[in-house]
């Protein structure tokens, strides 16, 4: 058997384990048993893991008969990666460790005409003090993201950007995603899903698609962008046409929604607040605001059919005030008899959702390398995950 092959099967193999450890603490009995590994080559590979500090013993398992087995479980934050959202208003920086705790966040507002140097110079600075503990960092942008190109993204103004000079400076492997695929893929990472559409609702609207465990992106990476569906409305988009459906839907338009039905806040968080507080115009248009997206889902199934869907961006906050009127609407418009029932939640992460996307691509390739990093991006100056990236035969999305 060639070099390359032992290493390979050693890493499919710790990366079983792993992938067992993180349903629950197990003994190493356990771990053969659900592995098919043999009993001493999972003993080596614990003793592997055990020493890189992944994997801790914890008490022992209750056993009506014999010794008890030593339970193993993956060790609390032993690994982290930060993610970053580079949204229209602000950026979200997140640590997330390799059980899906976010260990701290960070959010920073700027004007929406600050450009793309200026945001990356200031998340630099942030991001400096936790290099040490990182993976990498993911960074994900309200566009068509490909490689490390950002092909565009009109609620920013940026076309045809090349970002490579621009993360030049930043001393750790860096992954671009699209908001909405990285908060997707997250989905598939942290719970498991197969089908599955992630819908990302702020000033801009995307969506993420995951079907067979797989994220769909298209030719070009402009799977999912929704937003620029055109409708029958003639307002203008910052895309420079009109009618496309994010212009509908978006939350600027819900607070202007607001404002005409008598409302008095002139933010989203004012109009959260009044709806928290009673307010009838802030409960109406939210109300109104969950009737277009039952509408919209329903269309969604029909286009995806997905078994479930996660709602994420601002919009999550405000799930609870328009969940209702969402769920009827989407009942009301159904094609399928399934899709009236179809699962739609917020996500966990509420506005967080996206920056945990980014730096869940860093934790997932982790997993899919057996913990092996240093065999990775460390290595190569960060871009050898590529190579088991969530499109490899062996690996998540495969």
């Amino acid at each position: 058997m060639r070099k390359g092959d032992v290493q390979t099967l050693r890493r499919l193999n710790r990366r079983a384990i792993l992938n067992q450890l993180r349903r629950g603490p197990l003994s190493r009995a356990d771990l053969a048993r659900a592995t098919g590994l043999a009993k001493s080559a999972v003993s080596r590979l614990v003793e592997e893991l055990l020493q890189e500090g992944l994997l801790e013993e914890g008490p022992a398992a209750p056993s009506p008969l014999g010794r008890p087995p030593t339970l193993l479980r993956l060790k609390p934050r032993a690994r982290m990666a930060l993610g970053a959202e580079v949204g229209v208003e602000g950026t979200v920086l997140v640590a997330l460790d390799w059980q899906g705790q976010v260990a701290w966040s960070k959010e920073w507002a700027h004007a929406p005409e600050e450009d793309l140097h200026a945001r990356i110079q200031r998340l630099l600075l942030e991001v400096r003090p936790h290099l040490q503990d990182a993976l990498g960092l993911g960074i994900t942008l309200p566009g068509v993201v490909a490689g490390r190109r950002l092909l565009l993204a009109p609620n920013l103004g940026w076309r045809e950007v090349d970002l490579s000079p621009h993360l030049a400076a930043l001393p750790l492997p860096v992954a671009l995603e699209n908001d909405a695929k990285a908060s997707a893929l997250s989905e598939v990472f942290l719970h498991g899903e197969q089908n599955l559409a992630y819908v990302v609702l702020s000033t801009g609207l995307g969506v993420g698609v995951v079907a067979g465990g797989r994220l769909l992106r298209g030719a070009t990476g402009a799977f999912g962008e929704v937003g620029h569906w055109l409708g029958e409305g003639v307002s203008p988009c910052r895309c420079g046409r009109r009618g496309c459906l994010e212009v509908a839907l978006g939350l600027e338009t819900l607070v202007k929604r607001y404002r005409a039905l008598g409302g008095t806040a002139s933010t989203l968080e004012g109009l959260l607040a009044g709806a928290r507080a009673g307010e009838e115009a802030a409960l109406l248009a939210l109300r109104q605001l969950g009737e277009a997206l039952g509408r919209f889902l329903a269309n969604l199934a029909v286009a995806y059919d997905p078994a479930r869907v996660v709602v994420g961006g601002r919009v999550a906050e405000l799930f609870p005030f328009l969940e209702a009127s969402l769920r009827a609407s989407l009942e009301a418009h159904a094609f399928l008899e399934a899709h009236r029932r179809l699962p739609v939640a917020p996500s966990v992460y509420g506005h967080l959702a996206p920056a945990v996307g980014g730096a869940s691509l860093f934790l997932a390739r982790f997993f899919e390398l057996g913990g092996l990093w240093a065999e990775g991006p460390r290595r190569n100056g960060g871009e050898g995950y590529a190579e088991v990236a969530f499109g490899d035969r062996y690996g998540l999305g495969a």
